[in-house]
């Protein structure tokens, strides 16, 4: 059986991120499928796809407390927008993957999942091992799903990846961010910030503490860098992990041909 690798596009880098509404990148969108095309026409990895929600999901998450659930009726149609703006985005890239010839199935997490007081208790992976058995790529993507206690919570992207490589066994997981890696400086700020370009056991600790002090921690309210770091310590060892600027050209197959770009993680 070929090699599993996971690969999430960040919510930075397939929308403008910072807009108050919904806005794509449709044309990093696109090349970024031409890449994955790529990569499934050499045929040496099955594919899984996870995507952020960007500004599709975290405007309206944000400005309605989404993540701790819904009560009132502005709630419940914010919540009711925040899914058809996941799925508009969702559309967007599975479209684009489409017309490179790349056989996708888009599998909605909120159709399947739900969370308790927005913990997230698993979901069955039967749908996702039957499509990579059946030659396609799976594409899900962080959303909104319903909550036993609080009506609705959010279910982070970053939690579908490390659950399904997990449960899958992915040999390798790809982070596709707006910022080239780990630096030591936030790199926004500071142009010369140093790439990290290995985070393993040796040099966690000290990674944490960069983290901590500088604005690269910042990510969004799905979870900071900080928080990634160590959930890839806890869920994820043993596995090659790479953090990316999945918004330069190549570096998506770069990264999968052995070229060494941005910060590979791994942990024995």
């Amino acid at each position: 059986m070929k090699p599993l690798v996971i690969i999430k596009l960040g919510g930075s880098v397939i929308t403008y991120k910072e807009s108050k509404t919904p806005k794509a990148r449709l044309s990093v969108i696109k090349t970024l499928a031409k890449e994955i095309a790529q990569i499934v026409r050499i045929g040496k990895y099955r594919i899984v796809l996870v995507h952020g929600g960007g500004s599709f999901g975290h405007p309206n998450v944000k400005k309605f407390n989404l993540h701790r659930g819904m009560k009132t009726a502005k709630q419940k149609l914010a919540y009711a927008q925040t899914l058809q703006n996941m799925l508009d985005l969702n559309e967007f890239v599975v479209k684009s993957l489409i017309s490179q010839a790349v056989p996708v199935i888009s599998i909605v997490p909120h159709g399947f999942t739900e969370q308790e007081q927005g913990g997230f208790k698993g979901f069955s992976v039967k749908i996702v091992k039957n499509a990579l058995e059946q030659g396609l790529v799976p594409v899900l993507f962080g959303d909104g799903v319903l909550d036993t206690k609080w009506g609705c919570s959010v279910l982070s992207g970053d939690t579908i990846v490390s659950y399904l490589a997990r449960k899958l066994k992915a040999e390798k997981v790809i982070f596709l961010s707006d910022v080239g890696g780990i630096f030591e400086q936030d790199p926004k700020s500071n142009p010369r910030a140093k790439l990290i370009p290995e985070v393993n056991n040796r040099n966690f600790k000290k990674v944490l503490k960069i983290l901590a002090s500088t604005g690269t921690s910042k990510i969004n309210i799905t979870g900071e860098m900080y928080g990634k770091m160590v959930a890839i310590r806890r869920e994820l060892r043993k596995k090659s992990i790479y953090i990316i600027d999945g918004l330069k050209d190549k570096v998506l197959t770069g990264v999968l041909a052995g070229k060494k770009i941005g910060t590979k993680i791994y942990f024995s």
